[in-house]
């Protein structure tokens, strides 16, 4: 609910469970709802295992159960939660099953630099964080590569929605590129954690398919009133860093639908698509561009048709 009231016509929903996974099918909104999965260490190869019986389960389930009320574009996905958590074994079982049903794929990647040293060297935050769940093993160690290289041989076989990737070199982007990867850039989130410099733009001239996320509701300023919507997260680069609003309306509609693996007809208007209309104030005596003014408001929706 708090998604649609902000706006959101299209959703990318993170589910920890199949209930979860299912309540996105039951709402008015399209989109994809991308189960969660675990499981790193000793633990991996049963995790990927239990993975393939609960989501070839759930996917039986509802792929022949289609109703009026069941948004046209809902799909199941699958989401190995992030390299520091999910061994390589879930992340190829998650590509397989991809391929296997033509699900979605999503994970965090790049999130942080102590995700990247865990990664390449086997130490830091996230390897202590493991000890104190008790869920250390010998069989984790570094692995000399940054995320991104350790995802190689699973980014490679299907397309993958990346959240984040906040700290990418210039080889990691052409690698984003070249396996047809998108990003979700969450740039209000970012600030809160304190990343600077997100790369998006370089990422867009290399061709890569950047959009833009909301992640945590928590992560969103106290007092703002709609904050599991795009729009603010616009709002919010177009005040950083002046980016093009044409760029920022593509960021937020058809590079989004594209992530998604949704018909990108269904994020713009053209002949037969739904209409997925949000109305803002404009000043009408402005003669700035009305998207320009729509992205220089600090807040403001009047309301939404869809």
């Amino acid at each position: 609910d708090l998604s649609r009231n902000a706006g959101v016509g299209h959703i990318g929903d993170i589910a920890r469970a199949p209930a979860a996974a299912l309540a996105l099918r039951e709402s008015d909104l399209a989109g994809v709802s991308f189960l969660e999965c675990f499981g790193i260490g000793l633990r991996a190869k049963e995790a990927a295992d239990e993975l393939a019986t609960t989501f070839r389960t759930l996917h039986t389930q509802t792929r022949d159960t289609p109703t009026r009320d069941t948004p046209p574009a809902w799909r199941l996905g699958l989401q190995p939660h992030a390299p520091y958590s999910t061994g390589m074994a879930v992340y190829e079982m998650a590509a397989e099953l991809a391929r296997e049903l033509n699900a979605p794929l999503s994970t965090h990647l790049a999130e942080t630099r102590e995700e990247i040293e865990f990664v390449r060297e086997g130490k830091g935050p996230f390897a202590d964080l493991l000890r104190r769940l008790g869920k250390w093993d010998n069989t984790l160690r570094g692995t000399d590569k940054h995320s991104v290289e350790h995802l190689q041989p699973v980014l490679q076989r299907a397309p993958w929605l990346l959240a984040h990737c906040n700290y990418v070199d210039d080889e990691h982007i052409e690698l984003l590129t070249r396996v047809g990867a998108s990003v979700a850039y969450c740039p209000i989130a970012s600030e809160y954690f304190g990343h600077r410099g997100h790369r998006y733009r370089d990422m867009l001239s290399a061709g890569v398919n950047v959009c833009l996320g909301t992640d945590s509701i928590l992560c969103q300023p106290p007092d703002e009133p709609q904050p599991l919507g795009i729009l603010p997260q616009m709002r919010r680069l177009y005040r950083r860093d002046r980016t093009d609003p044409q760029l920022l309306l593509r960021m937020a509609t058809i590079h989004g639908a594209k992530a998604l693996g949704l018909d990108t007809k269904s994020a713009k208007l053209a002949p037969g698509a739904p209409a997925k209309l949000m109305m803002i104030p404009i000043n009408p005596d402005d003669p700035t561009d009305p998207l320009t003014q729509a992205v220089s408001l600090e807040s403001g929706v009047l309301s939404f048709e869809f």
